[in-house]
This record gives C-alpha cells, sequence and structure tokens, in this order.
C-alpha cells in the first residue's frame, strides 16, 4: 500500500508542482497557538509534533481492513501529499536561472529567498557566495520536500511523514507562529531526525553521480560525529552540499565570480544539481520496488 501511495504521490506532483490543495496549515497555526502557554518549549514540541501522528497512525491502521484496503490506502496518500515540500520547486529553480541568466543578481537574488530563510537573514557579497548559497539551498530543498518524507513514509506510514513536516514547519518557518526557543529546539531534533536519511541519499549521490570524488566526500563526512553537528559544523543542507557537489560532472571556474563564462558554468552546475536530484528520486523509487517485491 506504501509503495503504491508513493506513486500516486510522484505522479501527482508532477501534475500539480507540489501536494496542491492538502497543504494547508493552517490548523498547525492554530494548534501551535493553544500550546503556548504550555511552560517547557520540550513539551510544546512533544505535543505539537506527536499526537497528530499518533491519531493519523491509529486512524490509517482502523481503516486498513475496509473494503480492501481503500479508505487507508486514500488517507495514507492524503498524508503523504501534505507532507512533501511547499511551493513548485521547479517553477522556482527556472525564474532564479531566468534571472541568473540575464545577468539579473537582484532578481536571481529574489528568486533564490523562496529557497532558503537563512539567505534571507543573511544575504549575499557577491555572485560566487550567491550561487554557493542557492546551490546548497536546492540540495536541501529537494531533499526535504520528497527524500525525507518518504523514508519516514516507508519506515512508519502515514504518521511518520506527517511527524517530520510538523517538526520541519516548526524548526524552518515562522508562519507556524512558534517561539524561538521552540524553533531552536525543533532544529535540533530535526538534524537527529534527518542524519540517516540525509546519508542514504548522499549514498545515491555517489552512486549515481561522480563515484571517486563524492564516495570519497560521503565517507569523510558521514561519520564524523552526530552531537547536533558533526565535527565540521555540517548540517544536513552543509552535508548534502559538500557530497552532492562532487557527485556532478559542472564545476565551477577557479578563482573567478563573475563573468559570462562564470555565470554559464554556474547555471549549468544547478541543472546538473536538478538532474542529479531527479535520478536520485529514481534509484530509491527503483529500490523501493525491489523492496516491494521482496
Amino acid at each position: 500500500m506504501e509503495f503504491l501511495a508513493i506513486l500516486i504521490a510522484w505522479g501527482a506532483v508532477q501534475l500539480w508542482g507540489s501536494g496542491g490543495a492538502v497543504q494547508r496549515d493552517e490548523w498547525l497555526q492554530r494548534y501551535s497557538g493553544w500550546l503556548k502557554s504550555l511552560p517547557s518549549p520540550a513539551l510544546r514540541i512533544t505535543l505539537l509534533v506527536l499526537p497528530p501522528a499518533l491519531l493519523v497512525a491509529l486512524a490509517v491502521e482502523a481503516l486498513r481492513d475496509w473494503v480492501f484496503g481503500l479508505p487507508a490506502l486514500l488517507m495514507s496518500l492524503a498524508i503523504l501529499l501534505y507532507s512533501l515540500g511547499r511551493g513548485d520547486f521547479q517553477i522556482q529553480l527556472r525564474l532564479y536561472l531566468n534571472s541568473w541568466q540575464r545577468g539579473d543578481l537582484a532578481g536571481a537574488y529574489r528568486h533564490g529567498q523562496h529557497f532558503s530563510e537563512e539567505l534571507c537573514d543573511s544575504g549575499a557579497d557577491n555572485a560566487l557566495e550567491l550561487h554557493h548559497s542557492v546551490r546548497q539551498a536546492v540540495f536541501y530543498q529537494g531533499f526535504e520536500r520528497w527524500f525525507a518524507v518518504v523514508f519516514w513514509f516507508v519506515l512508519l506510514g502515514a504518521g511518520g511523514a506527517l511527524a517530520y513536516r510538523i517538526l520541519f514547519l516548526a524548526a524552518r518557518h515562522r508562519a507556524t507562529g512558534c517561539q524561538q526557543e521552540d524553533r531552536n529546539l525543533a532544529a535540533q531534533a530535526l538534524f537527529y531526525i534527518e542524519w540517516l536519511p540525509v546519508r542514504l541519499l548522499g549514498f545515491a549521490f555517489a552512486l549515481i553521480g561522480h563515484f571517486d570524488d563524492s564516495f570519497a566526500a560521503w565517507r569523510r563526512h558521514s561519520f564524523a560525529g552526530v552531537a547536533g553537528a558533526n565535527d565540521e559544523g555540517l548540517g544536513s543542507a552543509e552535508y548534502l552540499d559538500a557530497v552532492g557537489s562532487k557527485a556532478v560532472s559542472v564545476r565551477l571556474p577557479e578563482g573567478q565570480v563573475d563573468g559570462d563564462c562564470f555565470t554559464r558554468t554556474a547555471a549549468d552546475q544547478l541543472s546538473a544539481v536538478q538532474q542529479l536530484l531527479s535520478r536520485s528520486l529514481l534509484c530509491w523509487v527503483a529500490v523501493l520496488a525491489v523492496l516491494e517485491i521482496f
């Protein structure tokens, strides 16, 4: 049932560009507001994530024996679509690349902010820094909007996928209304929740990309420590960029931060990142299909 739900969700995302109308977060904002009076950030985050996830898991299990499992499938599909990433990834990347290739760095920066709140906060001093920030954000957004959700959906069902998305929204989106200390705690929890799927995706990068360089980076960064960030300070986004940038064949010209050659090569590199994410998705689907058969 889970594999069928994943295939249908993948087809829906190709059609709509996102999870569509089911991705409405007003309920989460209201629920977060109800929890604000609780005394502890740990208690607030726990109650924000666990009750909805457990309720969904129990409901899917209760429906599993009805009408050949069709109600359970439909509910799992709806929760999976809700749990996928927000916005149309392909359109936002296209808008960014259009501005970048025209030499409109202000427009590219504006479109790049859709990929990363960190870019909104810190800014970028030059074209090279902007490109690195957006490349890292594209790797991470490609991961969080699909790969992490599917990993927890396969492992724990619809409740696991929903728990991941709620925790991600609490950590990364101010619109949820979570207090800053709650956001910080959610971000720490998110690091551990993402630790394993991030490394599995990094391994997929090595398998389908430039193997020697990317596998060396995967081996160097994957097990450097898990105490909130590894020994080199790599969170999920930094890790994916460190491994993924070695997997793509397009490399930036050394020491060059402007000019037509740099602009063209940086655009080609982002297109290569997009293709790497797409091939990794097919790799994961193939692995899930094999697991489904056996």
